[in-house]
């Protein structure tokens, strides 16, 4: 089953969201529709971290490709005049989740020193059971948008 999905051709959508599955494009493009007037500008698959070299023994090419293939990714990046918000897309929201809210803003913040605050947003269709309690116990700030 995995291999038959490789095969399939990668959706024309996912030109403007790199590395975003054709579902969260779905939930990425309802969400703006109803938020994107409260933003100046997107950025998307967004590198932070500093990914995890190879042996010194490789050429320089290889080392930098493989730094950049293993950095952390942010789905997208929406710029205020007064802040900077991290944005975290998925159909389900679940653990995994909770993590990158967590480093995303200090990878961020070491890779790019922004000069504006840092926000994060979580973007799904659904919650997984035990994770809403985290999010708000944490006060991260989540959109609930379910399928139509």
């Amino acid at each position: 089953m995995l291999c038959e999905t490789i095969k399939q051709p990668m959706s024309r959508r996912n030109r403007y969201y790199p590395h975003l599955l054709d579902p969260d494009i779905d939930l990425w493009e309802r969400f703006l529709r109803k938020y994107e007037d409260q933003y100046e500008a997107f950025d998307y698959d967004i590198r932070v971290g500093k990914g995890r070299p190879t042996s010194t023994d490789q050429d320089e090419a290889i080392q930098k490709m493989a730094i950049e293939l293993s950095q952390r990714r942010i789905d997208a990046v929406g710029y205020r005049n007064d802040s900077i918000t991290l944005i975290e897309i998925t159909c389900s929201a679940g653990l995994k989740c909770i993590g990158q809210m967590e480093t995303y803003p200090v990878l961020y913040k070491q890779t790019y020193k922004p000069s504006l605050p840092i926000k994060t947003l979580l973007l799904a269709e659904t919650i997984q059971a035990d994770i809403e309690p985290i999010l708000i116990a944490r006060n991260y700030d989540y959109i609930v948008i379910p399928k139509p």
